[in-house]
């Protein structure tokens, strides 16, 4: 008597030859042990590499070739400053103004530059899926891109100043004396240079989201800025078209003014023409800053990842 045969459930499948053979191996990768630092430390995370990135740190060398051109233009203004202002024994004085007004295309250019390695890649390479996981928002991604441009921004406008208060200082008769009579002068560079930071970082972060193209990024960003300078330029021939509502729409112009106002420093055009009020100067700035913000931010809510 033959014993009965196994009957096989028609849901299950019979295991087959290849998934006989189909093994997992321990390939010997190290486990991560760390603490699990959640939103937080995700933030962070997409912060600091914005911030490296923006200075072209752990990049190629054609990345830092810009930034390294800002930090040697700016810085040497305020060398040349400095040594004018201890050779002629305070004699030619350091107008505070004018050298950040000089400097603000520069800045420009460094922004347009590398503003689009922040947005324009994360698009272009297809990693914000990567990135937008249940950690990071969009929210976070945001704020911690737009920060990263703000502080590279703010460190690069207020590096030569800092520089030229502190060699003023140093290289002074009487250095005590000095201190005590420019201890307000750290007011105004904080304030400018929080200003431009906070403007142009809104304003370029607002027309790279839009493209994952960097060349397409760089240029917009360049074009929206001349394009407000002819504009304002072009309304200075118009009768009836004061100067200084012409300048309220150009924001370098504007910056570069207030700039002078801050520091208490005057220009031929400024008598001929008194400008407005530093209220409205300091209100387009924030204005034009925050606006920037909330366009990136409603843009990046929209992108299909």
């Amino acid at each position: 008597m033959t014993a009965p045969r196994a009957q096989v459930s028609p849901t299950t499948a019979p295991r087959t030859d290849a998934a006989d053979d189909t093994a997992i191996h321990d390939l010997g990768y190290r486990r991560y042990e760390g603490p699990r630092v959640g939103a937080t430390g995700a933030w962070r995370a997409l912060y600091w590499q914005g911030l490296r990135t923006m200075f072209g740190i752990g990049r190629s060398a054609k990345a830092k070739v810009i930034p390294v051109f800002l930090v040697l233009v700016s810085m040497m203004r305020a060398v040349a400053m400095v040594l004018a202002f201890s050779v002629s024994n305070g004699a030619q004085p350091i107008r505070y103004g004018a050298m950040i007004g000089d400097q603000l295309l520069l800045f420009v250019l460094f922004i347009a530059a590398q503003a689009p390695e922040l947005l324009s890649r994360d698009q272009q390479h297809r990693v914000l899926p990567l990135l937008l996981t249940r950690e990071v928002s969009r929210a976070s991604y945001a704020s911690a891109r737009l920060l990263a441009m703000f502080t590279a921004l703010f460190v690069a406008a207020l590096a030569p100043l800092l520089f030229a208060y502190i060699g003023e200082i140093g290289t002074a008769i009487d250095p005590v004396a000095a201190f005590g009579s420019m201890g307000s002068q750290i007011g105004p560079i904080l304030a400018i240079a929080t200003l431009t930071a906070f403007m142009m970082s809104g304003v370029a972060s607002a027309l790279v989201v839009w493209t994952p193209r960097r060349a397409y990024a760089t240029t917009a960003i360049i074009g929206a800025f001349l394009i407000a300078a002819a504009i304002a330029t072009g309304l200075d021939d118009l009768a009836g078209v004061s100067m200084r509502t012409a300048e309220m729409l150009d924001p370098i112009r504007a910056l570069r003014t207030l700039a002078l106002v801050l520091f208490g420093e005057t220009n031929r055009g400024m008598e001929l023409n008194p400008p407005a009020a530093i209220g409205f100067y300091i209100a387009l700035e924030v204005g034009l800053g925050v606006a920037g913000a909330l366009i990136m931010h409603w843009r990046l809510r929209r992108v299909v990842v």
